[in-house]
C-alpha cells in the first residue's frame, strides 16, 4: 500500500419571509474525525473494528483488497470535504498499482495528480501570474506536491504487504509497519512548515530501513 493541505471558505447565508409549514429533513451525519458514520461502516469493510492496527490486520486478511473496499486511515482522519478529497486521491492513483516497477509507478502518479514537469517550472507559471491567480496556483502545487509525497509512502506499505504475502515479512511486522505509515501520513498532513515535512519524511525512510534490516539483500523488490 503506498501516497502533500488547502483551504476551505465557508458562505453563510439566510433567508426570511411569511410564516410557512416547512418540513423539515434530517440533516446529513457528518463524521468525527477517527469515526465513520453507519452508512460508511455498511460501505466499507474492516471499518467497524476499534484501532488502526486492527483494522490493518483485518485489511491484509481481504481477498481482493484495495481503496474502494475500505476507508483509508488518512481519509478517516478528516472530515466533511476534506475526507471526501481525500477519498478522490485515493481513486485518482489506483490505476497506478499495475506497475510493480516503483519507477513507473511514480509517474503515473504524478501524472493522475496533475504534476507534469518539473516542480521548478510549475512553481515559475504560478510566479508568472498575480494576485489571488498566483496564490491559488501555488496552493494548488503544494497539494499535487503533497499528494506524489503520500503516494510514494503508500508504495511503501504495498511493498511490505508483498514481503509479507512472500513470507519475508511477518503479517505482526508488516501491520505494524503499515500503521506508522498511516500515522506517518497524518503527520505529514498536519506539519505546516517544509522542515516538519522533510522531517517525517526521513522518519519514513528509517522506519522502511528497520522493517528490511533483516530481510536477505535483493527480495524486497
Amino acid at each position: 500500500m503506498a501516497t502533500k493541505s488547502g483551504n476551505a471558505v465557508v458562505a453563510v447565508y439566510a433567508a426570511s419571509g411569511p410564516s410557512v409549514v416547512v418540513k423539515k429533513e434530517n440533516p446529513k451525519l457528518q463524521p468525527k474525525a477517527g469515526e465513520v458514520t453507519p452508512e460508511e461502516a455498511a460501505k466499507y469493510k474492516c471499518s467497524e473494528l476499534g484501532t488502526m492496527n486492527d483494522r490493518i490486520r483485518c485489511r491484509l486478511k481481504l481477498q481482493e483488497e484495495n481503496e474502494y473496499d475500505y476507508l483509508p486511515e488518512e481519509c478517516r482522519a478528516q472530515v466533511n470535504e476534506s475526507r471526501e478529497k481525500c477519498v478522490a486521491n485515493y481513486k485518482k492513483s489506483q490505476s497506478c498499482w499495475v506497475s510493480l516497477n516503483d519507477t513507473k509507478r511514480f509517474e503515473c502518479a504524478k501524472k493522475s495528480f496533475g504534476l507534469v514537469g518539473t516542480v521548478a517550472a510549475q512553481k515559475a507559471q504560478c510566479e508568472n501570474l498575480t494576485g489571488q491567480n498566483r496564490s491559488s496556483c501555488i496552493l494548488e502545487l503544494r497539494d499535487r506536491i503533497d499528494a506524489v509525497v503520500k503516494f510514494r509512502i503508500y508504495n511503501l506499505e504495498e511493498k511490505a504487504q508483498r514481503l509479507m504475502e512472500k513470507g519475508l515479512a511477518t503479517e505482526e511486522a508488516a501491520s505494524n509497519f503499515i500503521t506508522q505509515m498511516e500515522q506517518q501520513k497524518q503527520n505529514y498532513n498536519a506539519a505546516q512548515a517544509v522542515a516538519e515535512k522533510k522531517a517525517v519524511v526521513k522518519g519514513v525512510q528509517r522506519q522502511w530501513k528497520e522493517l528490511i534490516s533483516n530481510i536477505k539483500p535483493g527480495r524486497t523488490k
